[in-house]
């Protein structure tokens, strides 16, 4: 379910979606419980009410990886990173970028800047 709220572009839309998408798909390696676990953890910590709002808060998310699962992190995150990738039809190449760079990446591949 994609949360439509006032003025959102159905590319924000689109954004936001690929984001969750691949954060749930991300944490399923750990298993339905514990991916359930750390996505509610997570949006009660930062007092968000749905996983698309995470598009919104990348390097929270990142760090709340991070300081749940230490040097586990990286792979996960990296897991995240590719799906996002992947969901928009690019090939991932593994690099050191983190969640907050892809996700900033990945929004401008789908919502480009207006020309004037």
């Amino acid at each position: 379910m994609v949360i439509i709220t006032k003025g959102e572009t159905l590319e924000y839309k689109a954004f936001k979606k690929v984001v969750k998408d691949s954060i749930e798909t991300g944490l399923s390696v750990l298993g339905e419980g514990p991916k359930n676990a750390i996505i509610t953890h997570f949006l009660k910590r930062n007092n968000l009410k749905s996983l698309e709002e995470v598009a919104e808060y990348p390097r929270e998310f990142e760090e709340f990886l991070k300081s749940v699962f230490g040097l586990g992190a990286p792979y996960l995150i990296k897991t995240i990173v590719k799906k996002m990738y992947e969901s928009i039809g690019i090939d991932y190449i593994s690099t050191e970028t983190g969640f907050v760079e892809s996700v900033s990446e990945i929004k401008k591949m789908i919502q480009p800047t207006k020309k004037l």
